[in-house]
């Protein structure tokens, strides 16, 4: 116990500066963990709602991104998965809301762009979500999904021959691209179509 005492007094004689010194790095080290505990804790979240969108699960989305939100209100990343999962969820002008915020809070998140694209299109802002899809592709110009989203944008709008041209860009792109354009209402009209039968690989 001596000896420890001794040491602390040295330590004062040699220079009080020191000892200032180790409680201001301290101070920066407590801070900084701090920091890093809440963004891991905000990562967590984001990850989680990622996850559940993923998923389907809307609710459990909107509720992990909304905790994100409330570590850090300029979470840009959560209100954009948190605007998806709301529109999707059926509250759409919500959903633009947040995506909106997102954008506002990091114009250069793709991410988001893809995000208030389907928000837009949901909610039959065509012209406003092709616009979105565009954005994507002038930063990701192999963005399968943006490319099938313009086609499906010209499918609604009865433009045929532009729609094929944007399925057949997104196939070339992603084959997989078919099995969906089969499936979906989108070209439910186009399945006595033979270029949209040679496309899809359909009989």
């Amino acid at each position: 116990m001596r000896y420890i005492l001794l040491c602390i007094c040295l330590l004062s004689l040699l220079g009080c500066g020191i000892d200032i010194k180790t409680q201001q790095d301290t101070k920066l080290t407590t801070t900084a963990n701090e920091q890093a505990k809440t963004i891991q804790g905000q990562d967590e979240h984001v990850i989680a709602a990622k996850q559940a969108l993923s998923s389907g699960n809307y609710n459990k989305t909107i509720e992990e991104s909304t905790i994100a939100i409330n570590v850090n209100a300029n979470n840009a990343e959560a209100y954009s998965i948190r605007g998806f999962a709301t529109a999707l969820n059926g509250d759409i002008a919500k959903g633009l809301i947040d995506t909106k915020k997102a954008y506002d809070l990091d114009p250069n998140n793709v991410a988001n762009y893809y995000n208030m694209a389907m928000v837009y299109k949901l909610q039959g802002q065509l012209n406003d979500s092709k616009q979105w899809f565009e954005k994507v592709l002038e930063k990701d110009p192999s963005n399968t999904w943006s490319v099938y989203g313009i086609a499906t944008i010209y499918a609604d709008q009865g433009d045929d021959t532009k729609a094929l041209d944007w399925l057949e860009k997104a196939i070339k792109i992603d084959p997989s691209v078919k099995a969906v354009a089969a499936e979906q209402d989108h070209f439910e009209r186009f399945h006595n179509n033979e270029r949209f039968k040679q496309l899809v690989g359909s009989k």
